[in-house]
């Protein structure tokens, strides 16, 4: 991805390390190259925690923290994370994706974002604002999965499967990690947090099974944001998709 990229280049450390036969070699062996992997990788960690905890209460203090919690998930259970490398996908990318997945950012994030503000009681959507907190989803919509939703599931699965990647990253991060569009345009480094929330209403409509609920449940405008938090929450947690693949995927949304 471009910011990582131009981090890479930017940084003499990690200029001339070829992070793709680098993972591969430690996933043959970890206990070998495990170190050397470490001190490769922690920069750009250490980084991308520094980013996202930007604009969190415990502020950039915990980007070390949060780099032995990622390194720590990679050696655990016999280096499991590593061995399970497949190599097509970008081991950068996995950096990023298990760095926004740490519990110390998380639970940060879902402090202040979720659940959504109240105002005497009732949730508040302020609808102009592209970073309000995603509403709680209406009781009679969470029936409707409950009940009718596992063939849509299924099918929004399949839908956001052939995604570019930085499409699936940007629908991951926002709707199931709760990013707000500022740390998403510090992460993405596409121009504004409006540009982001354009990309990410670009990719909303390209989920054909999501837009074809919409119109079968009569979703209200309010709602959208917040089924897409209860839906895409599923299909990223529980469904196994991985982020950092490339199979056969889409163009990207154009971010211009």
């Amino acid at each position: 991805m471009r910011h990582i990229d131009r981090l890479i280049q930017e940084d003499p450390r990690l200029r001339g390390v070829d992070f793709q036969r680098l993972a591969l070699r430690a996933k043959e062996d970890p206990r070998e190259h495990w170190e050397e992997l470490v001190q490769s990788s922690a920069p750009i960690v250490t980084t991308l925690a520094r980013r996202l905890a930007a604009h969190l209460p415990e502020g950039v203090s915990v980007a070390e923290e949060v780099t032995r919690e990622v390194f720590a998930a990679i050696a655990d259970d016999d280096f499991a994370v590593l061995r399970s490398f497949v190599g097509y996908g970008k081991w950068t990318s996995l950096l990023l994706r298990l760095t926004q997945e740490s519990s110390l950012l998380q639970k940060g994030r879902r402090e202040r974002e979720w659940p959504p503000l109240v105002d005497q009681g009732r949730p508040v959507v302020v609808l102009d604002d592209p970073d309000a907190p995603i509403g709680e989803l209406d009781e009679g919509l969470e029936k409707l999965i409950d009940q009718e939703g596992e063939r849509f599931l299924d099918a929004l699965w399949k839908s956001v499967h052939i995604l570019h990647r930085r499409d699936r990253l940007l629908l991951a991060m926002r709707y199931e990690q709760g990013l707000y569009l500022k740390e998403l345009d510090t992460l993405f480094h596409l121009g504004t947090p409006r540009r982001v929330a354009s990309l990410l209403e670009k990719a909303r409509h390209g989920l054909q099974p999501f837009t074809a609920v919409v119109d079968a449940w009569s979703v209200p405008a309010d709602q959208e944001e917040a089924l897409l938090r209860r839906t895409l929450g599923v299909v990223f947690r529980e469904r196994s998709l991985a982020t950092h693949d490339d199979h056969q995927p889409a163009p990207a949304v154009p971010a211009h």
